[in-house]
């Protein structure tokens, strides 16, 4: 235990390092934070029946109030950077999870200085939940021929060119999103049985299809979708209105992905398929 002890620490430590620089924490140890959650982690694991080690998702961090700063100056970058790469490292040491870690900043006037108190616990239980669905496996035969893509709010498009699209605020996923209360893995989009549906990736702020909570729908031209305040309507089909958008450009996808135009008019106001006209150019 103390050898998976120090080298789980290890591996957090070299992780988290730059994060924690950036916290308004005067003069605290990395080291002894990581040791700490890494003494939480192994402490409060779960192992489900393929033997897949779940690391807790929540954790809390607190110390006394004279080793911070103000907690509430963090801007939440940094809080959700730590989050990310004590993701990376727990991962990195076989740990799987069941939702993104989130970890909050406390203090607590009981504690001595140069104390820290880790706390860590899990939203929901391994053993009661379906797989993951970034682990699901969509073969490209079963790519839509719909000529699919996203109009991303009113202002841009995405063309819906693969199998899973991921989308959230992480720079690895293909569209990426800043909106704050998105979460880093938020929501994917992926073929199935020859239409596109989209999936909660048990994200914070959850996804909505037309006004309505859903984790997993599937998507019909004018379908408004949801993620936190950040609004999309799906299109198909390959008529271009008058009015258009500029197409979406990362810099990961290449030019000539980049050529399609987007109706602004394309809305799907409720569930039963009706249709009403939003920003049509009138001429």
């Amino acid at each position: 235990m103390d050898d998976q002890l120090q080298t789980l620490a290890k591996t957090i430590q070299l992780a988290i390092h730059n994060s924690v620089k950036l916290l308004p924490w005067r003069d605290f140890s990395v080291s002894t934070l990581s040791h700490q959650i890494a003494k939480e982690v192994l402490a409060t694991a779960k192992v489900d029946r393929d033997s897949r080690r779940f690391a807790p998702d929540q954790f809390t961090l607190t110390i006394h109030p004279h080793e911070t700063g103000e907690l509430q100056s963090v801007k939440p970058e940094i809080q959700d950077d730590l989050a990310t790469n004590l993701e990376k490292a727990l991962n990195e040491c076989n740990f799987s999870f069941t939702r993104e870690p989130h970890i909050t900043l406390a203090t607590d006037p009981t504690l001595k200085k140069g104390e820290i108190r880790v706390i860590a616990w899990h939203s929901a239980d391994p053993m009661e939940i379906t797989p993951d669905p970034r682990t699901l496996s969509v073969v490209e035969s079963e790519l839509p021929r719909t000529n699919a893509f996203l109009v991303v709010e009113g202002r841009r498009h995405f063309p819906l060119s693969k199998p899973v699209i991921t989308i959230g605020r992480r720079v690895d996923n293909d569209l990426v999103l800043d909106g704050h209360h998105v979460s880093r893995k938020h929501a994917q989009i992926e073929a199935h049985e020859g239409r596109y549906q989209i999936v909660d990736l048990d994200s914070m702020a959850g996804v909505k299809v037309n006004g309505r909570m859903v984790q997993k729908q599937t998507l019909f031209a004018g379908d408004v979708i949801t993620l936190a305040d950040v609004e999309f309507v799906y299109a198909e089909g390959a008529e271009v209105p008058p009015a258009v958008t500029p197409p979406y450009s990362p810099p990961s996808k290449p030019a000539d992905e980049r050529d399609a135009e987007t109706p602004l008019y394309i809305r799907r106001s409720d569930l039963n398929g009706d249709t009403t006209p939003t920003g049509k150019s009138d001429e």
